[in-house]
């Protein structure tokens, strides 16, 4: 459950990180607020491995499923997206308390 945890602090780092690269043009005042999607987003730090993690995800699964699965996840704001990760292994990994029901 250990690793869990880190990764929902790991994707909680990303999305803040994403959030604040998203809104300091509007903190600044040089711009509007507008979300990156997270193609958008992938495709600045590393195009290669979004090339081919699309063309291994596109020949495993049928054509019809990928165009709604990418359209889905790699449209959303990348904040959203890694956020979304962080609570679900956050709830995952959580400590889970042991209750004692039958203590006299």
């Amino acid at each position: 459950m250990a690793v869990f945890r880190f990764l929902a602090a790991l994707f909680a780092l990303i999305a803040v990180v994403a959030f604040i690269a998203d809104v300091t043009p509007r903190l600044s005042g040089t711009g509007p607020f507008v979300s990156t999607a997270l193609d958008t987003q992938w495709g600045r730090i590393s195009p290669n491995t979004l090339k081919s993690a699309r063309e291994s995800l596109s020949n495993s699964i049928s054509p019809a499923a990928w165009r709604g699965l990418e359209a889905a996840v790699l449209g959303f704001p990348t904040w959203g997206v890694f956020g979304t990760l962080a609570l679900l292994c956050g709830v995952v990994g959580r400590r889970r308390h042991r209750i004692n029901v039958f203590v006299n």
